[in-house]
């Protein structure tokens, strides 16, 4: 499997985060690409424990990961559903932990996504 930084999957998110006012601190979120993956998934979320960013002396808390075979010929209006639910994955408090789909946020998810303005390309 291979990895490489995704700054047009960061861009989307900032806008997702910014217009939906998620409060998601976006400095401390990685965002890969990955290339060769098995997973039925479009995308994931990760949070690095704390051992890990102390001794890799990091301040990222998260990786956000696309899968590149699966993602990438998604449209723009799916791609933002994706990076949607997955920055729900984050907490706003950015406490390092994972919130899961009982996260009330998720049984919304379509509406706050009438909010945003799509482009068409992305």
């Amino acid at each position: 499997m291979k990895f490489s930084l995704a700054d047009d999957v960061r861009n989307i998110a900032s806008m997702i985060n910014n217009k939906l006012q998620m409060g998601v601190d976006l400095d401390k979120v990685v965002f890969i690409r990955s290339y060769g993956s098995k997973t039925k998934a479009y995308a994931r979320t990760f949070s690095l424990p704390s051992q890990w960013r102390y001794v890799l002396e990091t301040n990222t808390l998260y990786i956000v990961e696309v899968i590149s075979e699966r993602y990438d010929s998604l449209s723009c209006q799916d791609k933002a559903y994706v990076l949607t639910h997955e920055l729900m994955h984050i907490p706003s408090n950015m406490s390092g932990g994972l919130r899961n789909h009982s996260y009330s946020g998720f049984s919304k998810l379509k509406h706050l996504l009438r909010k945003l303005e799509i482009p068409k390309e992305c």
